[in-house]
């Protein structure tokens, strides 16, 4: 009789409850451990207890880890937590819920990971492939830092399927398995300081930072595909690294790979060049999503499907019938001639001027919430530059881009309208509302994290939504 391991499950987060379930299916005995109380924890801790699963719980429960064979760690959790590095030393196996489904899965994965981007992306990939993937009889399946465990699925799995992993770089920087086909989006600043309380993993250099994201794609073998951001310099500076086949995607002609060209009448059109020959793919008229930095996703979502097995017109089905994810530049409403845009998924300056350079029309923006470590005059720059009209800004960080923003105008010659939002999102979008005018568009793009005013993103995000409906609705 073969002797089952003690293994632990560090953190009983969506990912790790699904593993949770899993390993308890095939007969292991589970331990959890889980700095929250069982009564924080809920209907979970109720649930796998029934089950008998063992817990370790609060403030201590990351004490004695060396009486596990394996750790199965969550993303939140860093490598170099003391415990964890002890644990190691004596020999403990510290391996993922991600590690352990890559190994297992029976089909081709497509992997996307980057700074922003990887979300849209994923979600493409995937809508792209599960039409011609139904043509064949098989399914196409989403999983990964989106939201959706991949150990939820994996008994569904069979081996003519295909699985799209949104991947983070806490769920990438301890893998030695890379997948077949690997997209990385960009590569820019974020996850440098411990921001978020519920999730305190970080990475301590950009180099760090840049070296996770590459585990994607450098345990390849020759068959393997990795498809590149041209645009981006990281990305772009990454080509060396690759093993197998290098696909490139931007703004500009490529031998091998996709692109968009402006048209006649401020139209786009995407191209892509798979054997050689360069072929029109889609024009932005047939585009709903907003923005240039969209354009990009699509064409690297494009590429990835092809390789995966998509057909032309299942890819083109898929880009001109999709309207974006959640918080991620959404279109929510238009009230009185205003235009309201939820892009609270933008925690970082980066994404903020994406945002802002996919508008034309006079922008009140509303920025601010805790600082991740980034460098913000990039974004002051561009709120200077483009067409911003107004900021409401709020949270911790209201102050110190209010000085930006004031220094880097007095530079330039302009400054926009300023105003405290303040510390909900009632009176933030009452001071928001008394400032916008027909053919603005209000643009919730905070370039912060959220967690001194909103439980996260979503809630912050969520909330803007609701009050903009509340507005449309009067």
């Amino acid at each position: 009789m073969k002797l089952k391991k003690k293994v632990a499950v560090l953190g009983l987060g969506i990912e790790n409850l699904a593993l949770t379930e899993y390993l308890l299916q095939k007969g292991e005995h589970v331990t959890v451990c889980d700095r929250r109380t069982p009564e924080q924890l809920g209907e979970r801790y109720t649930t796998l207890q029934k089950l008998g699963v063992d817990f370790r719980l609060g403030p201590s429960y990351l004490e004695r880890l060396e009486d596990f064979q394996v750790l199965y760690r969550s993303p939140g959790l860093p490598l170099f937590q003391p415990e964890l590095v002890a644990a190691k030393r004596q020999g403990v196996e510290i391996t993922s819920a991600i590690r352990l489904f890559v190994s297992l899965c029976p089909c081709p994965i497509v992997g996307v990971t980057g700074t922003k981007g990887k979300g849209t992306t994923s979600a493409l990939i995937h809508r792209m492939l599960a039409a011609s993937q139904r043509r064949r009889g098989a399914q196409s399946f989403l999983g990964g830092n989106i939201g959706i465990a991949p150990f939820s699925f994996l008994p569904h799995l069979s081996p003519d399927d295909v699985v799209v992993l949104e991947l983070s770089s806490f769920q990438l920087e301890d893998m030695e398995e890379s997948v077949p086909i690997a997209v990385v989006t960009n590569i820019t600043e974020d996850h440098l300081t411990a921001a978020d309380p519920y999730n305190p993993n970080y990475h301590r250099s950009r180099e760090a930072y840049v070296q996770a994201k590459t585990n994607l794609f450098r345990h390849q073998d020759a068959s393997g595909v990795t498809i590149l951001n041209h645009d981006d310099p990281t990305s772009r500076g990454l080509q060396e690294l690759v093993p197998g086949k290098l696909l490139l995607y931007g703004s500009r002609a490529q031998a091998l790979g996709a692109w968009y060209e402006q048209a006649p009448g401020g139209q786009y059109k995407i191209f892509w060049n798979l054997d050689g020959k360069p072929e029109e793919l889609i024009g932005s008229d047939r585009i709903r999503l907003r923005g240039e930095h969209n354009l990009l996703n699509i064409a690297a979502a494009a590429l990835a499907a092809a390789q995966a097995g998509a057909d032309r017109d299942s890819i083109v089905e898929a880009i001109s019938t999709y309207n974006g994810l959640e918080h991620r530049l959404e279109y929510v409403a238009t009230v009185e001639g205003v235009q309201y845009f939820d892009d609270s998924f933008a925690t970082a300056p980066e994404p903020t001027i994406v945002a802002l350079r996919a508008f034309k029309e006079p922008i009140v923006l509303i920025a601010g919430g805790v600082d991740k470590g980034a460098d913000y005059r990039p974004l002051a720059e561009e709120i200077i530059a483009g067409s911003v009209k107004a900021v409401v800004l709020i949270g911790k960080m209201a102050p110190v881009l209010k000085e930006l923003i004031i220094r880097v105008g007095t530079e330039k010659g302009k400054v926009p309208f300023l105003a405290e939002g303040g510390n909900d999102m009632a009176s933030i979008m009452a001071v928001t509302k008394e400032i916008a005018q027909p053919g603005d568009v209000v643009l919730l793009s905070p370039a912060c994290a959220s967690f001194d005013l909103f439980k996260n993103y979503k809630e912050r995000g969520d909330l803007f939504k609701q009050a903009v409906l509340a507005l449309a609705a009067k």
